[in-house]
């Protein structure tokens, strides 16, 4: 297939998730012909918001990111620049609470108090720098209390065992914006964002790439129905292992780097139910310890008058299909035939261990001179100001190198 005029870009994206529209934004408002390839049918990635049809019309479930807060500066910038801060809705305040031994449990009922007395002072005198996440909490809040609560709240937070995770890469301490709500949402979910900063941003859904090569000029990628793009700068916003896979042929050493990041599968299955049915308080989720799923994210955040809604966030491998829905039913006390509203999907996480800035210092060496950018949630952590941050950098790096 010979180029035309129209297949050649300043630059082409690979993935429409946050990481990939964020840097689409950042490119087009300084002009740059951008165009972003999605193999899927809309924007959004892990921003993945199903909205139910027929006599659920207008309720929706998370299957992928739950949150954004206020301190998602970087974020809030770019809706604010879209006009779209009106849009946000303020999400209410309930509690989570632990599912362990077949019960709902307070969280607090868990906790061994005395093992807490220090852990102000404890906390004061440590540095999370080169801890995991389970050395460095269990030295401040102690064994019982690391195992009881803050173990299986962290492997809900990630979705995945978190003891061996970073410790600096699971809450990062960023400045508020006073005039946003904590904590919030948008009407239809997060996947609304992912749809305001892709309104207006030349992309082609459906196109799966399965080629890239390099030119003296740029790049020419090879999509799976033989569409081929050309671009001088070319940036990867999709999962590590894609990654790594479409970048092996032309930049081994970049692939042999990035197939060192280990991923982690989540087995995510969403039911809607009516309210009338539950005794299970309102909750924000439950932590799920010692149970086949990390945690159940709810929608009660999010109030609608005729309907709950859980997302369970299952650990891979361990029970199928029929079997999640029997722990469902279990957990939320329903008979199994009554979970008729039901969604799932598969995700792939980053599975950090320490010293993966070190890594990222050296992919960043191996990049440097290149007209080729890396981004998603595998640099600095997995929220979505994690993913827009890293954006935010290699577009400044590529604007350096078009200057």
């Amino acid at each position: 297939m010979s180029l035309t005029p129209e297949s050649r870009h300043d630059l082409l994206i690979i993935g429409a998730g946050i990481s990939g529209l964020s840097m689409a934004r950042y490119a087009t408002g300084a002009g740059l012909d951008t165009l972003i390839l999605e193999q899927a049918r809309q924007a959004g990635g892990c921003l993945d918001s199903h909205r139910f049809r027929g006599a659920l019309d207008g309720f929706w479930l998370e299957l992928g990111a739950h949150s954004a807060f206020n301190s998602y500066g970087k974020l809030l910038e770019m809706l604010e620049t879209a006009q779209s801060l009106d849009r946000l809705q303020l999400r209410a305040k309930v509690g989570f609470r632990i599912f362990a031994d077949g019960a709902v449990r307070r969280i607090s009922s868990q906790l061994t108090f005395s093992e807490l007395l220090l852990a102000p002072f404890r906390w004061l005198k440590l540095k999370k720098t080169g801890c995991s996440v389970a050395d460095y909490f269990k030295r401040i809040v102690g064994q019982r209390n690391y195992t009881a609560v803050f173990e299986p709240a962290f492997n809900a937070v990630i979705c995945q065992p978190a003891g061996s995770f970073p410790a600096d890469g699971l809450f990062r301490s960023r400045p508020r914006r006073k005039d946003i709500p904590r904590s919030f949402t948008l009407a239809g979910g997060l996947q609304t964002i992912a749809g305001i900063l892709a309104d207006g941003l030349p992309a082609r859904f459906d196109q799966t790439v399965r080629d890239i090569r390099r030119t003296d000029d740029g790049f020419i990628v090879t999509a799976a129905d033989g569409g081929k793009y050309h671009s001088r700068s070319l940036c990867l916003a999709t999962p590590v292992a894609d990654a790594a896979r479409l970048l092996q042929p032309a930049f081994p050493e970049l692939a042999a780097a990035l197939a060192q990041i280990q991923t982690a599968t989540v087995e995510s299955v969403g039911v809607a139910v009516p309210k009338a049915q539950l005794k299970l308080p309102l909750v924000a989720g439950l932590i799920g310890r010692n149970e086949a799923f990390y945690s159940a994210v709810s929608r009660d955040t999010v109030p609608d008058p005729v309907w709950r809604g859980f997302t369970f966030h299952f650990r891979p491998g361990v029970l199928d299909e029929s079997g999640k829905l029997d722990c469902i039913a279990q957990t939320l006390g329903l008979p199994r035939q009554e979970l008729t509203n039901v969604v799932s999907k598969t995700n792939q996480l980053p599975a950090l261990r320490v010293g993966h800035d070190e890594w990222a210092r050296n992919l960043d060496r191996i990049l440097a001179g290149t007209q080729l950018a890396l981004t998603g949630n595998y640099f600095t952590g997995v929220a979505i100001e994690d993913c827009i941050c890293r954006s935010r950098v290699e577009w400044e790096r590529l604007q350096r190198g078009c200057g």
